[in-house]
C-alpha cells in the first residue's frame, strides 16, 4: 500500500487576491455610489425644507393682514437663505367671497430647478 501525501497550501494564488480585489472594488464603487446619491437627496430636501417655510412664512403675513389689502395678481421677490438663493412668486386670485393665493418658491441652477408650491383660500375676517 502506497501512502497518500497531500501537498500542503501554504499562500494562496494570485487569482484568489485578483478576485477578492475585484470585489472589494466593487463594493467600494457601490458605496460611494450610494453616498454620492444620498447627499444630492439631502441636500435637495433641505432646500425644499426651506422654501415650504419661505412659502408657509408669506402665506401666513398674507392671511395676518387685512383681507382688502390682499392685491390680486402676481408678485415676485427673491430672498437669500442659508447661502442659497430663492424666487418667491405668489398669485392671488379673487373667488368672490374667498381670494385663492399660490406661492410658488423656485431654486436651483438653470437647467436643474426645484419649486415648492403651496395653496390657500383666505376668506374675510
Amino acid at each position: 500500500m502506497i501512502p497518500i501525501v497531500l501537498k500542503s497550501r501554504k499562500g494562496t494564488s494570485l487569482v484568489e487576491v485578483m478576485t477578492a480585489v475585484l470585489i472589494s472594488i466593487i463594493v467600494i464603487l457601490g458605496g460611494s455610489f450610494f453616498y454620492v446619491a444620498s447627499t444630492n437627496q439631502i441636500n435637495i430636501r433641505e432646500h425644499h425644507r426651506a422654501a415650504c417655510r419661505l412659502a408657509g412664512q408669506k402665506l401666513e403675513e398674507l392671511k395676518a393682514g387685512d383681507f382688502d389689502a390682499i392685491t390680486i395678481g402676481e408678485a415676485t421677490d427673491s430672498l437669500s437663505l442659508d447661502d442659497s438663493s430663492y424666487s418667491r412668486s405668489t398669485v392671488t386670485e379673487d373667488l368672490g367671497l374667498y381670494k385663492k393665493v399660490t406661492v410658488t418658491v423656485n431654486w436651483g441652477p438653470a437647467g436643474r430647478e426645484h419649486n415648492a408650491s403651496l395653496v390657500t383660500l383666505i376668506a374675510p375676517k
